[in-house]
């Protein structure tokens, strides 16, 4: 039993520590979701699910999918920057509607929209236990972009094509952590108030 416990000891004070040190840079992908595509998956399922609606629009939109960077400043604190892509979709479909003697009708119209963030991230370092697991949170400091395309029979909506508009984005990440399972490769999670993601699990890669 005494060997056991030796041995336990030794292990257990060898262990590599995986964790970021200063003056790290550390790369990161993921992928996750906004309030903003819940809202319209949520709108465009109950155009589509009305049965005077769901045959002149439906819609789709993917996941976000982004990049980052972090450069370890000290044992506490990060700065970092992000970016985020999400693309929207909706098609309306040609139809005629009779009022009286009017005659009423929409405009086949394919819309592709791209939500598109950008930011930096100011990150405080939690003092963990296990030194491979990093847990934190952040605020970030970023901008949205909208920007869509429009393929209509009708010029004047065509001509919306390019349509680009934008507004600051400030949001919290209440927690984060990563999970270093080799040197340089991390799991990565987030859970925001707010753009690019209120969820998100990526990869990272220390350098």
């Amino acid at each position: 039993m005494k060997k056991i416990i030796l041995l336990a000891i030794i292990l257990c004070s060898t262990t590599l520590s995986f964790g970021q040190q200063d003056g790290d840079i550390t790369l990161g992908v993921y992928t996750g979701f906004s309030l903003t595509g819940a809202t319209y998956k949520a709108i465009t399922s109950l155009v589509e699910s009305d049965s005077l609606t769901s045959d002149i629009l439906s819609g789709n939109n993917l996941p976000v999918f982004g990049a980052a960077v972090d450069y370890r400043v000290s044992d506490e604190f990060t700065i970092g920057a992000l970016v985020g892509v999400q693309r929207f979709s909706a098609n309306i479909t040609e139809r005629a509607f009779n009022f009286g003697d009017t005659t009423y009708g929409t405009t086949p119209v394919t819309i592709n929209m791209n939500r598109i963030y950008i930011g930096i991230v100011p990150t405080y370092q939690y003092e963990t236990i296990n030194e491979n697991v990093e847990l934190y949170s952040a605020v970030r400091v970023g901008f949205v972009f909208w920007q869509g395309n429009f393929d209509a029979e009708n010029s004047d909506i065509e001509a919306l094509s390019g349509f680009g508009g934008g507004r600051p984005a400030l949001s919290i990440v209440a927690l984060g952590g990563r999970y270093y399972f080799n040197p340089n490769f991390a799991f990565n999670f987030e859970i925001a108030t707010g753009a690019p993601a209120m969820l998100s699990f990526g990869l990272n890669y220390k350098l």
